[in-house]
């Protein structure tokens, strides 16, 4: 287990956010946060980073657990200049960017450009290089792919597929993506404010809960995700 967390609650101006969160993240697997706008799965990453703290519940981390995030949304003052390039290197200049994978990506013509001046998709992308610089075990990723066209997205995700293999990386995934998440990943928590129902993708695609949510019918389709481990 990489880290967990149990029985976690989360208030806010006497607003339950979350309640009763357990989820565990384990070594080398993608685990995916579904659900609607609101129903906290962007306060649960947040919990695990550090950025809030709950309300109650514990928090369960490995102690070589080194997280690379990549939020949903960053805005910058666009009176500053900063390039790119510089923006991956804001909390060490000393780090090296990964070619390959800038390569892997195509953004090697615009590290040198202002970072206010990408476009969404480019920006992801950028997001993603610098999530990356730490060589993170667990890389948090929130709404990845909101700005990519459909062919972008799926080299998005075969690159992440490549990056957990190679790295042997967890991957907590936060995405509206259904269909294709769904293909791609090893455990799935469906989650409105609690945890209405979790395991594999082939049985949270069937849950009464889950069918509730995503409009009364079946709708991801074939799982795809292979691997030589057991749930």
């Amino acid at each position: 287990m990489l880290c967990s967390l149990e029985n976690v609650s989360l208030e806010i101006n006497k607003t339950k956010i979350i309640r009763d969160i357990s989820i565990s993240i384990k070594k080398g697997e993608i685990t995916t946060l579904i659900g609607p706008n609101g129903g906290g799965k962007t306060s649960i990453a947040r919990i695990l980073l550090g950025i809030l703290k709950p309300t109650s519940g514990k928090i369960v981390k490995d102690e070589n657990l080194r997280i690379g995030y990549m939020p949903q949304k960053i805005s910058f003052d666009k009176t500053i200049p900063l390039t790119a390039q510089d923006f991956v290197k804001l909390s060490d200049k000393n780090i090296k960017i990964d070619e390959d994978l800038v390569e892997k990506l195509n953004v090697t013509n615009i590290l040198n450009s202002q970072i206010q001046d990408l476009s969404g998709g480019q920006l992801q992308k950028i997001l993603l290089i610098k999530a990356l610089s730490n060589n993170p075990n667990l890389l948090v990723l929130d709404e990845p792919t909101q700005y990519l066209d459909i062919n972008a997205i799926e080299d998005f995700y075969q690159i992440i597929d490549n990056i957990k293999k190679a790295k042997n990386c967890s991957i907590l995934l936060i995405s509206h993506d259904l269909i294709t998440i769904m293909k791609k990943t090893d455990a799935v928590y469906c989650v409105n404010n609690h945890i209405c129902c979790s395991g594999t993708p082939e049985k949270v695609n069937n849950h009464p809960e889950y069918l509730s949510l995503f409009g009364g019918k079946s709708n991801v389709g074939i799982y795809q995700h292979h691997h030589d481990h057991k749930h």
